[in-house]
């Protein structure tokens, strides 16, 4: 499930690829050169494939791909008739599992937080139950950071905060940004070892004015329309913001999780 446009997808791509914490991909990749040729990494709300083709340069050449989402249009765009990648259409909200008996490592990008805590414990259980590992990058954490400073900068926070706590299609309530408190709690207590790094988006108005607009825009409507914050004070922050952000400081946390020993 990624639910979201190509569009957004591509948009966000390069300052997920500068974020991601390249050690814990790194050891995952050469977890995986343990597990024999051809090892089979299915990605979790895969989306247009950008955690595949962030994953691929640290994973084994002849890896395997399962990409799985529930839009058929993106995920097209991901296989793009590569043999080693195939694609699943899933509703992640439905199927107990969503990898193969062969698999050896799964992965997702930006998908924790969007689960509510009982939907992230029984994918847990799942993959304690198959002793997989679990590469799980740029969940939101909570953080937000902006200069220069606005006067409703505070209230646009609280709201965000409380808007990522909305059902998002995953189980219930999402666990937004206590999301990766609930995935570390849940593996912990399936004996896994768990490795986290923070993976914060820190977007510059040099680098990244696009997104920042996109990421301004599309919160101040959201906020509003939800009720969260009152219109006039989403309108006043937006057009501020839209005027003079210089940085834009998104938290993220990623975590690589290995079963326990048999």
């Amino acid at each position: 499930m990624s639910g979201f446009s190509a569009d957004w997808l591509s948009l966000r791509e390069a300052a997920d690829a500068r974020a991601r914490a390249a050690d814990l991909i790194a050891r995952a990749g050469a977890d995986l050169k343990t597990q024999g040729e051809a090892p089979l990494v299915c990605d979790l709300g895969s989306g247009t494939g950008a955690g595949m083709r962030a994953f691929a340069p640290a994973f084994p050449p002849d890896t395997r791909w399962l990409l799985t989402d529930n839009d058929p249009d993106t995920l097209a765009i991901a296989a793009k008739g590569d043999p080693g990648v195939m694609t699943r259409l899933v509703d992640l909200a439905k199927r107990a599992t969503f990898w193969p008996d062969d698999c050896t490592l799964v992965t997702a990008t930006a998908l924790f937080d969007l689960g509510a805590v009982s939907w992230i414990g029984d994918l847990v259980a799942q993959l304690a139950a198959q002793r997989l590992p679990l590469l799980a990058c740029l969940t939101y954490d909570g953080r937000l950071g902006f200069s220069p400073a606005h006067p409703f900068d505070a209230d646009m926070a609280a709201a965000f905060n409380r808007h990522q706590r909305h059902d998002k299609g995953l189980g219930g309530p999402a666990a937004g940004p206590g999301a990766v408190a609930a995935l570390a709690k849940a593996l912990r207590a399936h004996g896994y070892v768990v490795h986290q790094r923070s993976s914060a988006w820190r977007l510059t108005q040099a680098d990244d004015a696009p997104l920042i607009a996109a990421l301004v825009t599309g919160w101040a409507e959201a906020m509003a329309e939800a009720d969260l914050l009152p219109r006039d004070s989403a309108d006043t922050w937006c057009r501020a913001r839209l005027e003079h952000t210089d940085r834009l400081t998104i938290g993220h946390t990623d975590v690589y999780a290995t079963p326990p020993e048999a």
